[in-house]
């Protein structure tokens, strides 16, 4: 009778030691980033913001449609870039192939920002598309503080150019491969951030930092927006960049910083302003990811090359230009 006893306290006790490890593994596995990526994840794929904004997918946009709204050469549209230092020579792929994809129906001026140490490739330009060097070593005075990216888009490029009925700003460290017109058109535009579109909100990286203006609250934020590729309407655009550089620039006073800098800013800027048009990741193909979530079609590859060391380059690179040429 004793023996009986003992062996079913054994086989208890190895029961609850064994539910112990197991509990342990499982607590251990949900800690770990890719458990809780994979565990959240999107169990559809986005097609509607909760705010009814339409997500833009090969499959699901009306192109005729578009087409109708915007007749050819009806609208001027800009697009922005930074390419100063390194990022220099990536302008050259960038024009090219914006010129085969990018508004094919309509008038284009491209922005691009230098450090004023080199001068852009003669490139054969379609009629009525021009290309627009600004050079922060000439729009700044001698000793100037360095202009963030927000601030240069608001002051050198959207205050000085009225006729500009739509912008787009981008990083240069891209290559279009597939149709980018205008379908991709609205008052304002977001894209999905290509590493979390298919994730839920509890993977999204905003920032934490409550002292931070970019701060985004664990009850806040339905869709996270790569910094890579935004734009919208002039008016909202001049918006936007003015809101997002007074709020770096009020965390700079403060000696607070972003942890994804620009993007940060982006995000909790529409937070508060939910984009009209969503961008889905066929516009911001990451060149080093061989698959993505429902995602048959690129327009866009993004994050060539990384020069810079580090992954920021495909989110929010080339926020700052320098104003001194090394």
């Amino acid at each position: 009778m004793v023996d009986i006893q003992v062996a079913s306290h054994l086989r208890s006790r190895r029961l609850f030691l064994l539910l112990l490890a197991a509990t342990i593994v499982i607590v251990l596995l949900m800690m770990h980033p890719w458990f809780l990526d994979s565990w959240f994840l999107r169990r559809s794929r986005p097609t509607y913001g909760a705010w009814g904004a339409p997500v833009v997918w090969d499959d699901t946009v009306d192109y005729d449609k578009a087409k109708r709204q915007f007749p050819k050469k009806s609208v001027t549209v800009g697009l922005i870039t930074v390419a100063t230092g390194k990022y220099f020579e990536y302008v050259h792929g960038f024009l090219k192939t914006a010129e085969e994809h990018f508004m094919p129906t309509q008038k284009v001026t491209y922005f691009v920002f230098t450090d004023g140490s080199k001068k852009v490739p003669e490139l054969p330009l379609k009629k009525n598309r021009a290309v627009s060097l600004i050079s922060m070593k000439e729009n700044l005075p001698k000793g100037a503080p360095m202009m963030r990216k927000m601030e240069m888009i608001n002051k050198l490029v959207l205050r000085k150019n009225e006729n500009l009925n739509y912008v787009f700003c981008m990083n240069v460290d891209s290559k279009f491969i597939g149709k980018f017109g205008v379908e991709a058109v609205d008052d304002l535009v977001g894209t999905l951030h290509p590493g979390f579109y298919w994730k839920n909100r509890f993977s999204f990286p905003y920032e934490t930092n409550a002292e931070s203006k970019a701060y985004v609250a664990p009850t806040e934020g339905e869709m996270y927006f790569t910094g890579g590729l935004f734009g919208g309407s002039r008016d909202s655009m001049l918006k936007l960049t003015e809101t997002c550089a007074k709020n770096r620039a009020e965390d700079e006073k403060n000696g607070v910083e972003a942890a994804w800098h620009e993007e940060g800013y982006l995000n909790r800027y529409f937070v508060d302003h939910a984009p009209t048009r969503i961008l889905s990741p066929e516009y911001c193909f990451p060149e080093d990811y061989w698959y993505m979530p429902w995602v048959k079609y690129k327009r866009v590859v993004a994050g060539l090359k990384d020069l810079s060391g580090g992954p920021d380059t495909l989110y929010s690179n080339t926020t700052m230009a320098k104003t001194s040429n090394k």
